[in-house]
């Protein structure tokens, strides 16, 4: 009993001590958050127009047959490589041997018979001349020659024919590519100009074909000097095209072709471009993406991918100053550069841009920046296979040129 009555009075004791000691709680400050800033990457940088559109074949052929027959053989691997000349097809040859047999006995016969009407005219003259025979007579000797004549004219071209029926049993291709798959079995009926037989492409080179807006329509006048068949031989303006998922524009090409004007209904002018494509890679029809270099290398500041938000006022980036303050800053962008973008307006060199940590930083707070060096974007730009951003050991030549007054046109 003893021993409790001490354990209360010292927890009595304890509590008077705490009570006596009672300080305020206090809020403690937390510390700025940590952002990563960068300056913007400074690169010489060409401006780009950039346009989608479709490859096609430079060559097509829908081949046919020019005679009726039955198919009897097919020359070919479908898919595979043909040079000009090369035999696809061959047509029953048959019956149309037997017409040229036919057409050269014709032309015998018919060879024979001027022969004897040149004959009887020979004898038929002296008569007449000694009164022995009439004139009607000798007529008639002159009009069986004449007839005769033709006979052999139209044996001849009935000879003509029937070799070309003949020779028209051998389809053969009409130009070099890629074959397609053969359309007809061995043995069915095909008929002249109408069955399909395959279909020839070539592709290497290959064109690729883009609709380019009116306003991008008088840039490009403004920087080159034409856009006939002639100015773009004097001058070609290179081009540069990227397939979906390729990394960069990797294929180099030149523009070769515009339309004559500006549709009216879709405000667009066609331009084709032309590449070598002798890795085979481009084949027609697939979507591509092209970017025209226009005008002269000028200074540029790119910033990543990652430093860029949007909201409702646009796009924008946060910039911290001096005194470690979270700055917004609305932003002009340009054209992409594998992972970073061209800024037109907003920032400057020597800004200090958040690249990580944006949802940390608040316009108008106070951040603890830790500043990067090289941003690992910068390292990808020389490999990105982009026009926009020359190598720095290999520049790209592109000039401009003076104000042309064409209107465009091939």
């Amino acid at each position: 009993m003893c021993s409790r009555s001490l354990w209360i009075g010292s927890a009595l004791a304890a509590l008077a001590l705490a009570g006596c000691n009672n300080v305020a709680n206090q809020m403690v400050k937390m510390p700025p958050p940590a952002v990563t800033v960068a300056k913007p990457v400074q690169r010489e940088v060409v401006h780009q127009l950039e346009f989608t559109g479709n490859t096609r074949a430079t060559e097509a052929v829908d081949v046919r047959a020019r005679v009726n027959g039955y198919l009897q053989k097919i020359g070919f691997e479908d898919g595979a490589e043909v040079q000009e000349g090369d035999l696809l097809f061959v047509i029953e040859p048959a019956p149309f041997e037997a017409a040229l047999d036919a057409a050269k006995a014709a032309l015998q016969k018919a060879d024979a018979t001027l022969a004897l009407a040149n004959a009887d005219l020979a004898r038929t003259e002296p008569l007449v001349q000694r009164g022995a025979s009439t004139a009607q007579e000798l007529d008639i000797k002159k009009a069986d020659v004449a007839t005769a004549k033709a006979d052999v004219a139209s044996a001849k071209a009935a000879l003509t024919q029937a070799e070309l029926n003949l020779s028209y049993t051998q389809v053969k291709s009409p130009i070099t590519g890629r074959v397609s798959r053969h359309m007809v079995d061995i043995g069915n009926l095909v008929q002249a100009e109408t069955t399909i037989l395959t279909r020839v492409e070539a592709f290497a080179p290959i064109h690729a074909y883009f609709a380019i807006s009116e306003a991008d329509v008088v840039e490009l006048m403004q920087n080159t000097t034409g856009s006939s068949a002639k100015d773009l031989e004097a001058s070609p303006l290179k081009l540069y095209l990227g397939l979906t998922g390729e990394k960069g524009f990797p294929h180099e090409g030149k523009l070769d072709f515009a339309e004559v004007g500006i549709d009216p209904q879709s405000g667009t002018q066609m331009r084709r471009g032309i590449f070598l494509n002798e890795d085979r890679k481009l084949v027609p029809g697939m979507f591509v993406r092209f970017r025209l270099p226009v005008g002269n290398p000028a200074p540029g500041l790119l910033v990543p991918d990652r430093a860029i938000a949007t909201d409702q006022r646009g796009e924008y980036v946060l910039v911290v100053d001096d005194k470690d303050t979270v700055q917004y800053r609305p932003v002009k962008l340009g054209m992409r550069v594998a992972d970073m973008r061209v800024v037109k307006e907003g920032v400057g060199a020597d800004d200090w841009i958040v690249v990580n940590g944006l949802q940390r930083a608040r316009p108008g707070a106070t951040v603890k920046p830790e500043r990067e060096g090289e941003l690992p974007e910068a390292k990808q730009l020389d490999a990105a296979n982009d026009p926009a951003v020359p190598a720095a050991e290999a520049q790209l030549t592109t000039t401009a040129r003076p104000k042309a007054s064409a209107t465009g046109g091939n």
